[in-house]
């Protein structure tokens, strides 16, 4: 600013030097020199971004055709292997009794010092949480421990096969143990080497089956029919690799998920505001052996301060039916093969739920209690399987696109300035007219108003310009609704002495834009396009004698 006074005195004194004879003395009070002088104060640029900043922080993003939305993205919520199934620790017993032919000509046998073999076989049902029918396990780790009480006065050889245990090369566990008389024999088996089979028996799932070749050697000692030998088997510390079998219907709660829509929460005012194409998207990845359905036990908005306002309504059956929750999505896809991963996508939006219908100025959070359900249909046979690595994992991602039509909004922005207007001249001017002309370049979707906020270094405000008098008409539509050409629009308000005081104390400008659509009356929808510019040029004109 410094660099125009002295330029402009430059000139001045060039002209009188030029003008007058060098011997000729002048007298500079009695020079009279009228201009009309434009002194610059404000040139900026801004766009929606800019202006929505306030509002919606980091969220706003842009399309591939430069339109701009705003996305609200949830934390994954996840599903892991060992959620869905457990294998609890397993116990079970078994007690032998010995063969009837043992006994058939005398009971009981005053002094058996023979041998005798014979064989048996049980069948070890197991248990687990949610009822399920299981085919098979491969055990990452595990112990096995079996146990058997010798209650006769013999020693008892067994040969013990387990044709549910299967090693990496096909071959089922089989150990030999001596019990002596009257004592115990333990063995264990690290379970990590086998694959537990578990239709082996006659129930087609979760049984155990353990053969028995029993060999007894007599001592001399009495045998009686009522003698018997104990078998005990207990499972510990199991993890599995995978799972094969049917799960059962089961029901997972996600938990209560709030999400702030919060894009009017710092905006001045919004009388009317309707985003008209939002999306509730649901990303699931699935990498279980089996097809789910997600859905939501509740799912509403409320405001700021936790009071309810409406239940988000869904179409689940795609008939045109909009209900409140509870309600179920689409069925969640299953990978073909073993180790891959699906991706669903389910979606909420105008054609389909309420929400285009509660994107609007207020600001509100979206409440949803999410469930998945796996094997919905109880009444049939479930061939699922389950790795150690398999995961369910939903994340959820609010699209808002700015395309809506909006009424009375009210957004601001905050320009630095630093200008003295009493510095380009000196205190023999005498300024006849002073006006600020504005030149605005509209080139938004957007009716616009606007109004000046003049604020000192410490922010307070000192007075404001235009008021919201100035209407700058919406840049031109194609008819597609996107702009095509801006508007120029201009404008020159008085400024008399108090509004020149002002401006030389003013650091800061914040210019508050008041918004409305074009044809918002008729609810017309328009887009935001991240090259959406308002211009605003503004000048202070000063007439008079200046010196």
């Amino acid at each position: 600013m410094n660099m125009l006074h002295k330029s402009f005195a430059g000139l001045l004194l060039s002209i009188i030097l030029f003008s007058c004879n060098k011997s000729e003395q002048v007298d500079l009070s009695t020079l009279q020199t009228y201009h009309n002088v434009a002194i610059p104060l404000i040139s900026a640029e801004i766009d929606v971004e800019d202006m929505l900043q306030g509002d919606t922080g980091n969220i706003i993003s842009t399309g591939n055709n430069g339109e701009l939305f705003l996305a609200y993205v949830t934390e994954p919520t996840s599903i892991v292997a060992s959620e869905i199934v457990e294998i609890p620790d397993q116990n079970f017993s078994s007690t032998l009794s010995l063969p009837s032919d043992l006994f058939q000509i005398v009971n009981p046998i005053p002094s058996f010092s023979s041998t005798h073999s014979f064989q048996d076989t049980l069948a070890n049902s197991l248990s687990f949480p949610n009822g399920e029918e299981l085919d098979s396990i491969f055990f990452s780790q595990g112990i096995l421990t079996i146990s058997i009480d010798n209650n006769l006065s013999h020693e008892v050889q067994l040969a013990l096969t387990i044709p549910s245990f299967v090693n990496s090369s096909g071959i089922p566990y089989a150990d030999n143990l001596v019990a002596n008389a009257n004592n115990t024999a333990v063995t264990q088996v690290n379970l990590s080497n086998y694959t537990f089979n578990l239709t082996k028996g006659s129930q087609g799932y979760n049984e155990m089956i353990v053969v028995s070749d029993i060999t007894l050697n007599g001592s001399g000692s009495p045998l009686n029919s009522s003698d018997d030998i104990s078998f005990t088997f207990s499972m510990d510390n199991l993890e599995f690799e995978a799972i094969y079998g049917d799960l059962k219907y089961q029901q997972f709660d996600l938990g209560s998920v709030p999400l702030e829509i919060d894009i009017f929460k710092n905006s001045e005012n919004a009388i009317d505001f309707l985003l008209t194409n939002p999306e509730i998207k649901h990303t699931i990845q699935n990498s279980f052996g089996f097809k789910a359905n997600m859905g939501m036990q509740q799912m509403y908005y409320e405001d700021l301060q936790g009071v309810f306002l409406a239940d988000i309504l869904y179409d689940s059956s795609a008939s045109g039916n909009l209900q409140a929750a509870p309600f179920y999505f689409p069925t969640i896809q299953q990978p073909i093969v073993e180790g891959d991963s699906v991706t669903s996508i389910l979606s909420m939006n105008a054609s389909n739920s309420s929400i285009d219908q509660l994107i609007n100025a207020t600001p509100k959070q979206i409440i949803s209690n999410p469930v998945v359900v796996v094997n919905a249909d109880s009444t049939i046979t479930n061939n699922n399987f389950v790795l150690s690595s398999s995961e369910i994992s939903v994340s959820t991602e609010i699209t808002l696109p700015l395309e809506g039509y909006a009424g009375g909004w009210q957004m601001g922005d905050t320009i630095p300035f630093d200008f003295k207007v009493d510095e380009l001249y000196t205190s023999e001017t005498e300024i006849s007219e002073a006006v600020i002309k504005f030149v605005t370049t509209n080139g938004w979707p957007l009716e616009v108003t606007f109004t000046l906020k003049l604020l000192d270094s410490a922010y307070n405000e000192l007075s404001s310009i235009a008021d919201s008098t100035v209407v700058i008409q919406s840049g031109n539509l194609d008819a597609n609704g996107r702009v095509e050409s801006s508007s120029v629009t201009i404008t020159e308000l008085a400024c008399d002495e108090g509004c020149v005081d002002n401006l030389n104390e003013t650091k800061h400008v914040i210019l508050l834009v008041t918004a409305s659509t074009s044809d918002y009356n008729n609810q017309q929808s328009v887009k935001i396009y991240n090259d959406y510019k308002l211009g605003l040029s503004m000048a202070l004109l000063i007439s008079g004698r200046i010196f």
